[in-house]
């Protein structure tokens, strides 16, 4: 029964592994290679990580201007990101096994990121309600906690929530998303996060014709921390990109504003819902060991009554505390960036040409990062457009109508 019970543990115990994903082709702009990677993980990887390929995969395509493509996946990586619904062998292997051996959802700041694509995508389709109910979710997402008061402060995604309840007609609606955006940056700001060089767009909300989203950087890694494996450390990677600058037909129209910090995002919330599920088996590891050590003690002492009892029990936490594994989850999103950025700009109706410059913390231009593109301003609503500060990127302009 003891050994039974010893490859019951071992086998729920196994988790199957993550590669890391390809960063430095990503960052050099190697976009088909990355794809190529999500792809192969997709098909041939951990089906439990399939939300985590999905979105990485989705975020390319989406760089590639196949935007329908990028939907469809970031929608099925939703669902499986929103359906909280585990199995009973799954949650038992997620106790007794690694953190990693369960199926990847995200932390609430992932899930945010999730629900701002997909809606970004269907407002750049035209579809508001759907786009209004993408930025919502992510709302809620962003709210999640296990542990004190839920800290909503994703004011990017109350900032498009409000747009898209103007292109609905809910006037009201808006002005309450407007206020809420204003409120969630002042308590991040309070809490941490870092300060963009304006708030300008918070503060006139409706305002522009043209509206530039730019994630800037490369997000924060998970790594394994604590004696024994069970803390996930969150380390935000340096970015020498500080800002866009925008122009169109050779005129500047501003600065790009930070409007969340993904770093601050990740460090307060992201895998804080697990600490305790993580703190909790590294304890239960050390003390099944100590009690394990002292019950075979008694057990093989020759003048104990009951030492067969005492030794078949110490045998039994003995086995529960060396194939129970306190490892933390270091799965993370790692194509996503360290923050998201926006320019908002009244231009006038008709085609234009737009230059993008990224720069630096002193106000350089960071060489081999500039983008020229040919936009389109409609006559009515809002004329959108997705950058990111990667170098060689070629892509399909989407214009919303």
């Amino acid at each position: 029964m003891m050994l039974r019970f010893a490859v019951l543990l071992t086998l729920n115990a196994c988790s199957g592994g993550v590669p890391p994903v390809p960063m430095d082709h990503f960052q050099n702009g190697d976009l088909p290679f990355v794809r190529q990677f999500f792809d192969e993980q997709l098909r041939e990887g951990d089906q439990q990580s399939a939300a985590l390929f999905l979105n990485g995969l989705a975020q390319i395509e989406m760089l590639e201007g196949n935007l329908e493509k990028a939907r469809h996946n970031f929608r099925q990586a939703g669902q499986v990101m929103g359906n909280w619904a585990i199995s009973s062998g799954e949650a038992f292997s997620a106790i007794v096994g690694s953190e990693s051996s369960k199926t990847w959802r995200g932390d609430p700041h992932e899930k945010a990121m999730n629900a701002y694509y997909t809606g970004l995508l269907y407002w750049m389709f035209g579809e508001h309600d759907n786009a209004r109910a993408a930025f919502k979710s992510g709302i809620l997402a962003d709210a999640e906690s296990d542990e004190g008061d839920a800290q909503v402060d994703f004011a990017l995604l109350y900032w498009l929530a409000g747009r898209m309840s103007i292109r609905m007609g809910l006037l009201s609606e808006a002005e309450d998303y407007f206020a809420e955006a204003l409120q969630a940056r002042e308590f991040a700001i309070s809490h941490g996060a870092r300060v963009g060089w304006s708030d300008s767009i918070l503060a006139n909300p409706r305002q522009g014709s043209l509206i530039c989203l730019v994630d800037i950087g490369i997000g924060p890694i998970k790594e394994v921390g604590g004696p024994q494996g069970h803390m996930a450390v969150v380390t935000p990677r340096p970015s020498d990109v500080e800002s866009a600058e925008f122009f169109i037909d050779g005129a500047s129209v501003g600065r790009s504003q930070l409007l969340v910090d993904l770093n601050y995002q990740a460090t307060t919330r992201g895998g804080e819902s697990m600490e305790g599920i993580r703190k909790g088996k590294a304890i239960l590891k050390t003390a099944t060991g100590v009690g394990a050590a002292i019950l075979l003690s008694e057990g093989l002492d020759g003048h104990s009554s009951d030492r067969g009892e005492k030794t078949a029990i110490g045998l039994g936490l003995l086995a529960f505390s060396l194939f129970m594994r306190a490892e933390a989850d270091v799965r993370t999103w790692e194509t996503l960036p360290d923050s998201v950025h926006a320019l908002v700009a009244d231009v006038p109706p008709g085609e234009h040409e737009l230059t993008v410059v990224f720069r630096g913390r002193y106000g350089d231009e960071l060489p081999g990062l500039s983008q020229t593109w040919s936009v389109e301003v409609p006559i009515e609503g809002e004329g959108v457009y997705f950058f990111r500060s990667l170098p060689g990127l070629v892509r399909t302009e989407e214009v919303v109508q």
